[in-house]
């Protein structure tokens, strides 16, 4: 639903208290555009509701389906909005264990989260970076933290030279282990920022086995280098690899749009419709735990290269 719309409704001035627009949120299973759209434009009165449901998600407090159901779409909603209120509270929800993060997130954590935390960033540079070099955190969390980071740190958010300095520590300090999701994120950075200097870094982490080995493509590597130092101001690089900010929340949330009482998606083992060929090529992607794999192997990414890291 576009913001025209969404004031076209309101203009009507035949409007419902927020809480039913809430409701629908949480109990609607294809995805509720004009609530979504209410919510966004009346955030004043939604964003309490929301915010309060994130922090009892951080506390560990169990969540009903529906109330899960509108902690993953208030999300989206609260990154749209831009609500630093609840930088620390998502923070704190992604550092919860990683069954937990998957019950409630699903792939919304590869997905999109990198974009969340990018729009409600508070400006506490060492809260954020602490959850991406802390090894007990999930992996696929580390590298969507680090993923926002290097956005933040092109927009300049975080100053240029303390990111760098944590990319040359989190190799000298190996702070993820080898074949660990992270280090995607890790080049990423370097690649996006520009930072040849470090470049032969990444080319020794690869020699290490450090890199997942389906990742060990230089030329892509090489190309998005080239690419920074190209266009550094161009911020289709970064929207590209849907990194930056929610513009659109109706749209970024289109990809889970489906009802999920009749949906057949693949086998926890094999996905009939993924016919195997041969890797993807281009390793530089956010990889859900779900999707198939990118070895080519036809089963999901957590049955098969994910589980082998283990």
């Amino acid at each position: 639903m576009k913001k025209e719309e969404v004031e076209a409704i309101l203009d009507q001035g035949d409007l419902r208290p927020i809480e039913n627009y809430l409701e629908a949120v949480a109990t609607e299973r294809r995805l509720p555009a004009v609530a979504i759209g209410m919510c966004l434009t009346r955030m004043e009165e939604a964003a309490p509701a929301l915010r309060a449901l994130l922090a009892r998600a951080a506390n560990g407090e169990r969540l009903s389906d529906d109330e899960a159901r509108l902690l993953f779409r208030g999300l989206y909603i609260l990154g749209g909005a831009r609500d630093t209120q609840v930088c620390k509270d998502l923070l704190r929800l992604l550092r919860r264990p990683e069954a937990e993060l998957d019950d409630l997130l699903g792939d919304g954590l590869t997905q999109d989260m990198a974009r969340i935390v990018a729009g409600v960033f508070d400006g506490d540079v060492e809260a954020l970076l602490s959850v991406a070099t802390d090894r007990s955190v999930d992996q696929f969390v580390r590298d969507q933290i680090l993923s926002a980071a290097v956005f933040l740190t092109w927009n300049g958010s975080i100053e240029r030279d303390r990111m760098r300095g944590l990319l040359e520590r989190f190799y000298l300090e190996k702070l993820a282990e080898d074949q660990d999701q992270a280090w995607f994120a890790w080049q990423l950075a370097i690649a996006l920022l520009g930072l040849r200097d470090l470049a032969s870094l990444v080319r020794r982490a690869g020699d290490e086995g450090r890199i997942p080995d389906w990742l060990r493509e230089r030329r892509s590597f090489e190309d998005m280098l080239a690419e920074a130092e190209q266009r550094p101001d161009d911020v289709a690089r970064f929207e590209e690899i849907r990194l930056g900010y929610i513009g659109d929340v109706l749209e970024a949330l289109q990809w889970s749009d489906y009802d999920d009482t009749t949906d057949q998606s693949f086998d926890d083992d094999f996905d009939a419709e993924w016919t195997p060929t041969e890797p993807v090529r281009n390793p530089l992607r956010h990889v859900g735990r779900n999707d198939p794999c990118p070895c080519g192997s036809g089963k999901k990414y957590k049955k098969c290269c994910l589980a082998g890291q283990g």
